[in-house]
């Protein structure tokens, strides 16, 4: 046995939208932009059937990338690391 226990589906959600909600209020990136809808789309993957996924997405229209861990473990909270990418922001989306 490995010790690892699945992270529920209520963690898996809360945690989802607790990041969701930090990225299009605190930090006023729009849920219609192409960044936040792919990582909803991993973040449905993985509420649904715990699929765990470390990877990035893009957030070029704000000189950002994240940096994104789904883990298996219950332990473990999701982690999203914005980071600044190479290309400038201007200000604007």
């Amino acid at each position: 046995m490995s010790g690892i226990t699945d992270k529920p589906v209520g963690d898996r959600v809360k945690e989802s939208v607790a990041i969701l909600k930090k990225l299009t209020n605190d930090l006023g990136i729009p849920y219609e932009s192409s960044g936040v809808q792919e990582l909803k789309a991993h973040f449905d993957r993985y509420i649904k059937d715990g699929t765990c996924w470390t990877g990035t997405v893009s957030f070029a229209a704000y000189g950002r990338t994240a940096n994104v861990v789904l883990p298996k473990s219950a332990k473990r909270p999701i982690e999203v690391t914005l980071k600044v990418s190479n290309k400038k922001w201007d200000g604007t989306a």
